[in-house]
């Protein structure tokens, strides 16, 4: 029988995935706590891959991921390091320019926001073959105030650029970072 969602949520709201037995992990989020029960001790070790590997990806950082709480319980997948650069991580090498794309888009979705494809392609085309590791916020000046926002909190995470430049530029508006 298919399984409908209840509720759904997204993966930048998970605080910390906490196992209660061998296939039962608690997911805590901003919102809510959510409990949920898998078939098999596997499967609740590939979901907790999973988010780690899509964590990953999106933040290059390791302290901006998810906790992970191993607690007491002792399977083949929870006693494994399943940080995002351990070695059985699933996670990839960072895509040009140390992800800024991924994180930007990642950031974009969680807010609500429309991810600008001028802005990816500028960071991953013009930035990544000048090598230029100095971002200048005037290049996007002809956005939005809160566009620029996630721009700026999308650099936050990332350690590829060392720079941000801007001048005479005001940045208005509310959103979140994970």
């Amino acid at each position: 029988m298919p399984a409908k969602p209840e509720s759904s949520f997204n993966v930048l709201e998970i605080r910390a995935l906490n196992p209660l037995n061998h296939n039962q992990i608690l997911v805590e989020t901003e919102k809510a706590n959510y409990n949920l029960k898998f078939p098999t001790p596997e499967s609740a070790g590939q979901m907790t891959r999973h988010v780690n590997s899509a964590l990953a990806k999106i933040f290059p950082n390791p302290a901006s991921v998810c906790l992970i709480r191993h607690g007491n319980v002792e399977t083949p997948e929870t006693s494994r390091d399943v940080s995002p650069n351990s070695e059985s991580s699933n996670s990839t090498i960072h895509s040009i320019c140390g992800g800024f794309s991924e994180t930007y888009a990642a950031l974009c979705d969680y807010n609500g926001q429309s991810c600008r494809e001028e802005v990816q392609w500028d960071v991953d085309t013009i930035y990544h073959s000048e090598d230029n590791r100095e971002f200048n916020l005037l290049d996007f000046s002809h956005l939005e105030s809160r566009d620029l926002a996630l721009i700026v909190a999308a650099l936050a995470y990332n350690q590829w650029f060392t720079k941000l430049y801007c001048k005479d530029l005001r940045l208005v508006g509310s959103f979140h970072c994970s």
